[in-house]
């Protein structure tokens, strides 16, 4: 809470800080001081972002976890780790899809 006795609303705060990052690395690509365009194979590492996002309000835990875990996937097929490509390892991500759904409904 701030000193009014209201809440922060930390998602808010979440965003505005990475739009506030985006913008100063956009404005350091321009000074020349950082080339963006190497940095591109770091693109899916914007779902985990958005997957930890949810996963600290933890409203909706389950689908932060499944974001941060397509991120995860995208990324490493993105950087070739293991060797991995998209078509030799989506098999994968319906075994991580499947262990999902196979949980009983704790309702």
């Amino acid at each position: 809470m701030n000193i009014n006795g209201r809440r922060i609303d930390s998602d808010g705060v979440f965003w505005g800080l990475l739009l506030m990052a985006a913008g100063v690395a956009m404005l350091l690509q321009r000074f020349g001081v950082v080339d963006l365009w190497r940095t591109r194979d770091f693109w899916p590492l914007i779902i985990v972002v958005i997957g930890v996002s949810k996963l600290v309000r933890r409203r909706s835990v389950w689908s932060g976890l499944w974001m941060i875990t397509v991120g995860a996937w995208l990324q490493a097929v993105t950087l070739h780790l293991y060797g991995l490509t998209y078509e030799s390892s989506w098999p994968l991500l319906l075994v991580v899809l499947g262990r999902r759904n196979d949980r009983p409904d704790c309702r």
